[in-house]
């Protein structure tokens, strides 16, 4: 173990902290690095770097929130954390980070011990400003992790209106569709009507499966395309059809191959993030997890982007397939993992010594039936885009956006009367895997569950979420203890304390 591993684990021991935050500073154009510390620290000539002063003015090195998911479900939307460092300014010696811009820039927090140094600290927060905030006394920075990155629209090629793959005069600043996995009845992009040119990628995808006339499915050739057939071109992410279409041109495909063909959630997470968000691989991610997440739902899912949508949406999209989530780890890398129970072996346990406080929080209501969305057809048609020779149950399941897989059991509803039906649209490929996740989801959300909110005095930084926890307490039925998931927590630098959120 290092010292840093040493620290942790001693929660009597004495804790110093670094902090380094990179406002930009209009009067040089260009960012500053500015260094604290809440006990002034020099780093050594052969540290890196040598020989530099960090101030202390340090008095909060970090109180931040994070959770898994927003209000209080285990489902949805992946939230960012927020947090608040504090430096002192009663002499009015920070007075000029008054004129300099912090929004979105970059903030770390180090912790270490007495005698550490400079690279025997350990990272705890690698994030962002969001503002600061001045009184008499103190400078508040309000801090966020980076799932700011993921504001930003997805990043794509437009036509340029030229002719050929560049698209018609028409397509003119159009941006270009996307395609990740498994996509069923994408509208393909009609880039050039003289060639009969069209497109369902921008890029080289593994390839266009088929493709459809008003749902009456063409033949695949290799050679020139005559009536009735179409010619795939996976290096462009494009087809050709051998004659004018009749109506709406719909397509299946694998989609993008750049690097490679990925179609589970883990992966494509990792291919959106590294090729739509610039993240560096494998610095910027926690390979480790994105592995975990992959053996844990190997399963093929689907995605196709075809309006501006910000990059959140997409990868929301992605892990709600799965069950899954991602965020931030407090050295600023991209993490994911799945919501399952509790594990069977702890990885922490904490008892009436260390528990200042406990509360039951209020749970969803059991379900009692999961009905899970798949194989989603992109682009549906209703009877008048369809045409007369396609039989009447492919007619009816073409005007139907999604198929769905259904798991339930009636024998919670006799012990829970007000137990709910879930329904959740998803971007699932397979039947098959659809009806495991329904079941998987049932057997999680239609158990008997508890939720509580326990404040530790505890070091902070040594859980994260997604462990498990056993907790040890006289009230509640915990006497004999009980593992517990780690849903959200609040760790405060200043007071030694971590609350926990926890569910199971």
């Amino acid at each position: 173990m290092s010292r840093f591993d040493d620290l942790l684990a001693n929660p009597h021991a004495a804790r110093r902290y670094l902090v380094v935050v990179e406002p930009f500073d209009p009067a040089l154009g260009t960012t500053r690095t500015l260094r604290y510390s809440d006990h002034g620290f020099v780093t050594r000539p052969d540290d890196t770097p040598p020989n530099t002063w960090f101030d202390p003015r340090l008095v909060t090195a970090l109180n931040f929130e994070r959770q898994l998911f927003s209000g209080g479900r285990l489902e949805g939307r992946s939230v960012p954390g927020f947090g608040t460092l504090t430096l002192n300014n009663a002499d009015g010696g920070l007075d000029n980070l008054a004129g300099m811009a912090w929004d979105g820039r970059r903030v770390r927090v180090w912790l270490g011990g007495d005698g550490f140094r400079l690279a025997e600290f350990g990272l705890v927060f690698d994030g962002t400003a969001d503002q600061i905030e001045f009184d008499d006394l103190l400078v508040a920075v309000r801090l966020r992790d980076l799932q700011a990155r993921f504001e930003a629209e997805v990043t794509r090629a437009s036509y340029a209106g030229t002719g050929g793959t560049e698209g018609r005069e028409g397509l003119t600043g159009r941006a270009r569709p996307l395609c990740f996995g498994q996509v069923l009845r994408v509208p393909a992009v009609l880039v050039d009507p003289a060639a009969l040119l069209y497109q369902v990628h921008d890029g080289a995808i593994a390839d266009v499966d088929a493709v459809y006339d008003r749902g009456v499915a063409l033949n695949k050739v290799t050679g020139a395309p005559t009536a009735g057939q179409f010619r795939s071109d996976p290096a462009t992410g494009c087809f050709t059809l051998g004659a004018s279409p009749a109506g709406t041109v719909t397509a299946d495909v694998r989609g993008d191959a750049t690097g490679g063909y990925v179609e589970t959630a883990a992966a494509l997470v990792r291919r959106v993030a590294i090729s739509r968000a610039g993240f560096a691989d494998p610095e910027d991610l926690d390979a480790a997890a994105f592995e975990a997440l992959d053996a844990a739902a190997p399963v093929p899912v689907g995605l196709f982007v075809e309006t501006e949508a910000p990059l959140v949406d997409l990868l929301d999209t992605l892990v709600e397939a799965i069950g899954g989530h991602y965020g931030f780890d407090r050295a600023g890398r991209l993490t994911v993992g799945r919501v399952e129970a509790p594990a069977a072996a702890a990885d922490a346990e904490f008892d009436s010594m260390q528990i200042l406080e406990i509360e039951r929080v209020a749970v969803a209501r059991p379900i009692w039936r999961q009905k899970l969305g798949y194989a989603r057809y992109w682009r549906t048609l209703d009877a008048s885009g369809v045409a007369g020779s396609v039989n009447a149950e492919t007619r009816a399941d073409l005007a139907e956006g999604f198929r769905y897989a259904t798991a339930d059991d009636p024998a919670i509803k006799v012990r829970h009367l007000l137990a709910e039906e879930a329904v959740r649209d998803t971007v699932l490929a397979l039947a098959t895997d659809a009806a495991s996740e329904a079941a998987r989801r049932l057997a999680l959300f239609g158990a008997d569950r508890d939720a509580l909110r326990v404040r530790l005095k505890t070091q902070p930084f040594a859980l994260d979420l997604g462990l498990t926890v056993r907790i040890r307490y006289p009230r509640y039925g915990l006497a004999a203890g009980r593992n517990l998931l780690v849903v959200g927590m609040t760790e405060d630098a200043a007071v030694n304390e971590v609350t926990l959120d926890l569910w199971g």
